[in-house]
């Protein structure tokens, strides 16, 4: 059984008294996770490190140089994702903010480019000749450009956020809580999006304890005396599914995992009392073997033995953080809820390593987040114009931004021949719209969802199944950008609206009364016909022509329209009929 979570605290430092013994513990560490690295950069960057900081001391007393020495430890030892250069950039990451002449071009003369764009990458931007908060919005947009570059960047930037909550208690009570809720803000989805899992949960309880201490204290005390109420009773369920598991065939080993206090607080979020949460822990199946199937078999086996009352799976539709399980409660004896969570040993590796399991610098692989260079740097202007436009939101308009399209869960939605597409949580129909294409987005006027028709502002949820209405002549307005949050979406109304404040936007003229082609196709029905024309209007109507095959229909007709707004009123109104399945514009 783990011992319950406690703030880990490091005032009793064995660094910063003897360099040579500091240097030492650096390469053994090094020689135990670099393979055939460069040795005499990393120690070059140690002693540059050290030198460069030499008149400055930590307010715990010691020398400023062990704070840049404990995060690259940390960065070798929880992230199995390093090499030479990361570490030496890790060493040096406050070189450029903290000491006085010291550049980019500085570090790339002495260690070379790679290094030096990393430890700029982690630089923030300075407050000269500018606003602080244009200033801390161009920092986030550089941190961003660089996470998506390079994922080296980021996990430096989480060890030292790493070390620097651990260290957080020499700070005054108001910095702690600002640094607290900016990593629950920022940092816990990064680590929870590259499914670093046990670095997320330590910066979510140290967050927690340091930003609400009586809350953290007040759940620490219930978890101490329902553990031992409840020890002896997770045991004893843990017996009954062991005999339950004897007959599987396949070996097997489990664990008992507790929540952690900021997942309590999150349950107490979700509107549960503290008395009433009983499922403290979960209570981890790992199977020796690599066989998904045998997770469903195991599940059905303890589906028989005991009540489930819930199911969710993992495995056919993963995590966005590349978790997979297959997640149950089931009812024990004396009624209590227990979480089950069925994984096979290489699932439980990737719970463990997050996305370092399926990486290698070897094949020159940096980016752990797949996005286009046109994507990025599309985004990246955005986040520029943000910047100069409306400087006192800009920071919080970029975060918000990164932390939905990177951080927040997915949502699956299907096509109509079963083609999944991924979105973000809080994804609307137009900004499904715009992963297709940016030429359906602006063209689109509505959608059918589950056979359904849905505004444009209409938010999705997982498993529904999306077929977007369109017209050629439709015209984005700029309330638009209310209902979109992905980045393609809101980069491609922003340059649309951009471009046309300078009159270079690809407008459509305002052309009033003129015929218009429509061909129609569905499925015929007695009073089909009758349908379509009140939809139309009969004044509207000049020419119709009807072809029948089989139960289905095909109808071409022409209609004098006033503007593009009643052309795409006759649109909708005419999906909306019952059996219709296709309308489009025929270019003449």
């Amino acid at each position: 059984m783990e011992p319950l979570y406690e703030p880990v605290y490091e005032e009793n430092t064995p660094f910063g008294k003897s360099i040579d013994y500091d240097l030492n513990v650096l390469l053994t560490n090094c020689d135990k996770v670099l393979f055939n690295y460069d040795r005499e950069l990393v120690i070059k960057g140690f002693h540059y490190c050290v030198d460069k900081h030499s008149d400055v001391i930590r307010k715990s007393g010691l020398p400023y140089y062990t704070h840049p020495l404990n995060v690259t430890l940390i960065l070798l030892n929880e992230f199995p994702y390093s090499d030479a250069e990361s570490v030496v950039a890790c060493l040096l990451h406050d070189i450029i903010e903290d000491v006085e002449g010291i550049k980019k071009s500085t570090i790339e003369e002495e260690f070379g480019l790679e290094v030096a764009e990393m430890v700029d990458a982690v630089t923030k931007i300075r407050y000269e000749n500018t606003a602080k908060l244009k200033t801390k919005a161009s920092t986030a947009r550089k941190l961003f450009l660089s996470l998506v570059k390079d994922i080296r960047v980021i996990l430096i930037k989480l060890s030292d956020r790493l070390h620097n909550m651990r260290t957080l208690h020499y700070l005054s009570p108001e910095k702690q809580i600002g640094i607290a809720k900016e990593t629950l803000s920022f940092y816990t989805p990064i680590a929870h999006r590259l499914g670093l899992n046990k670095i997320k949960m330590e910066l979510e309880n140290l967050s927690f304890y340091y930003s609400d201490k009586s809350a953290y204290i007040a759940i620490q005390d219930a978890l101490k005396a329902k553990r031992r109420d409840f020890l002896t009773y997770i045991n004893q369920f843990v017996v009954l599914i062991e005999k339950s598991l004897s007959v599987s065939n396949v070996g097997f080993t489990i664990t008992v995992v507790h929540k952690q206090e900021y997942e309590i607080f999150q349950m107490m979020q979700d509107g549960k009392a503290l008395s009433d949460i009983d499922n403290f822990y979960s209570v981890v199946i790992i199977l020796k073997t690599n066989d998904v199937s045998e997770c469903y078999r195991v599940h059905g086996i303890l589906a028989t033995a005991f009540n489930t009352v819930s199911f969710v799976d993992f495995i056919s539709n993963a995590k966005l953080d590349w978790y997979k399980s297959l997640n149950t409660e089931l009812i024990g004896p004396d009624g209590k809820k227990v979480e089950i969570v069925i994984r096979t040993e290489e699932m439980e590796k990737v719970s463990e390593e997050g996305f370092a399991n399926s990486f290698s610098l070897k094949e020159g692989r940096k980016r752990a987040l797949e996005i286009s260079d046109d994507e990025i740097e599309q985004w990246g202007e955005w986040m520029q114009d943000i910047i100069e436009s409306n400087p006192d939101i800009a920071q919080q308009t970029i975060w918000n931004s990164i932390k939905m399209n990177l951080f927040d869960g997915d949502l699956s939605i299907y096509e109509k021949d079963g083609t999944i597409h991924n979105l973000t949580k809080g994804a609307t129909v137009l900004d499904y719209a715009f992963s297709l294409s940016d030429k359906v987005g602006l063209q689109c006027i509505s959608a059918k969802v589950n056979g359904l028709l849905r505004d444009i502002s209409y938010e999705l949820k997982t498993g529904e199944q999306v077929e977007i209405i369109k017209s050629p002549n439709a015209k984005p307005k700029e309330d638009w950008q209310k209902f979109v949050s992905s980045h393609r979406a809101v980069v491609a109304l922003h340059n649309y609206f951009k471009q046309s404040n300078k009159g270079v936007a690809p407008s459509l003229p305002e052309i009033e009364n003129f015929d218009v082609e429509l061909l129609i196709y569905g499925q015929d029905r007695e009073g089909m016909l009758s349908n379509i024309t009140v939809a139309i209007g009969t004044n509207n109507m000049k020419k119709i022509s009807i072809e029948s095959m089989g139960d289905m229909f095909e109808g071409r007709i022409v209609v004098t329209i006033k503007n593009l707004k009643e052309l795409n009123e006759v649109f909708l109104n005419l999906l909306q009929i019952e059996g219709i399945r296709k309308v489009e514009r025929i270019e003449n």
